[in-house]
């Protein structure tokens, strides 16, 4: 089996949670790493200075003969351009979600893997988390009949990250494209990926990024002190053959300091529940409720393995670009919708 030899692009925070699940990861290998300062590049494996080749850039980085593919761990405004210089170069990409900041560039990018024979894939790691995979198996098996609806929450109550994530023309929108995306496409994935056909959402720059004194403060890498992106957002998003989804996601709202995370399933013949895993059904003697159990392994170092076997062409890829376009129409969508006030068509 070849190894593929990776190289991340940034050194922030999900950069450092890429190289440490790839540490254990099956027939992946990370070799390098770059980011515009260079010194955090540095920094970053400063721990392990002979296992990693800190390249000067992401251009030395997708011209060395040693690199197969990389990782765009970087800021969403950036993931097109990187993807397009990787691309260039002959690199297979795994980007971080969201794909890009709009569907024109997430289509240049599906257009550049084609033309330069690479393979994409989205890192969409919810896909990978083995509770997900549970729940996927009771409904590939049919045990919960036509999934016909999911809820989701994601909710924080005070949890703005500072900088780029605040400044919409570096990020795309805040916690909806932040952490509502995960759950809105485990959701959407787990339903069969349906085609979207409307959406209609409610944002709200309600309290800001305050945080009390009682709360840490999760800081990006690259700083910045524009704020001008949402604090939640609250939608539904239908499909073909009355398919819905609603959702929820915050990074500042008044819920319970804990915060609130919950999806739902719901299917004609039972439904599935994330958080604690379950399985619902009607029997005999009344409703029950089963629980569910998993073998836990980190989700990234799952999708890492994973997109090294689309690289050497044994799978396809469970979280194509493709789909990753999808989902931008859909947040593209859901913004649109609440700038207007009205309902989109997709």
């Amino acid at each position: 089996m070849k190894e593929i030899r990776f190289g991340i692009i940034g050194a922030g925070n999900i950069a450092r949670e890429h190289l440490g699940s790839m540490y254990s990861a099956q027939g992946v290998k990370c070799v390098g790493v770059c980011d515009k300062v260079y010194e955090r590049a540095v920094d970053m494996v400063k721990d392990y200075p002979d296992q990693y080749r800190v390249y000067k850039d992401a251009q030395e980085m997708v011209e060395s003969p040693d690199i197969d593919a990389v990782i765009l761990a970087v800021p969403n405004y950036q993931h097109n351009p990187m993807f397009l210089l990787a691309a260039k170069n002959g690199k297979h990409v795994l980007c971080e979600k969201p794909m890009a900041l709009n569907v024109k560039q997430c289509e240049e990018m599906i257009e550049a893997a084609e033309k330069y024979g690479i393979k994409g894939q989205m890192g969409f790691c919810t896909r990978f988390m083995r509770e997900i995979e549970a729940m996927k198996d009771h409904i590939d098996a049919g045990n919960i009949g036509e999934a016909y609806f999911g809820q989701i929450d994601t909710l924080r109550s005070r949890g703005a990250p500072t900088g780029w994530f605040g400044n919409n023309e570096k990020s795309g929108g805040g916690p909806l494209i932040d952490m509502g995306v995960h759950y809105i496409d485990a959701t959407w994935y787990l339903m069969g990926c349906p085609k979207p056909v409307s959406v209609k959402a409610l944002n709200y720059h309600k309290i800001g990024n305050r945080y009390p004194k009682s709360e840490s403060i999760y800081a990006a890498y690259e700083q910045d002190t524009v704020y001008n992106v949402e604090d939640s957002s609250h939608g539904l998003i239908t499909f073909e053959n009355g398919k819905g989804i609603m959702y929820q996601a915050s990074w500042s709202i008044n819920v319970p300091r804990d915060g609130i995370a919950h999806m739902d399933i719901y299917g004609t013949k039972g439904g599935l529940r994330r958080h604690p895993l379950k399985f619902i059904r009607e029997e005999e003697s009344g409703m029950t409720e089963t629980n569910l159990h998993y073998l836990d392994k980190d989700c990234f170092t799952l999708q890492h393995e994973a997109f090294g076997r689309v690289i050497r062409g044994e799978e396809e890829s469970r979280a194509p670009l493709s789909q990753g376009a999808v989902m931008q129409r859909m947040l593209e969508g859901l913004y649109e919708s609440a700038r207007t006030g009205k309902e989109v068509i997709l």
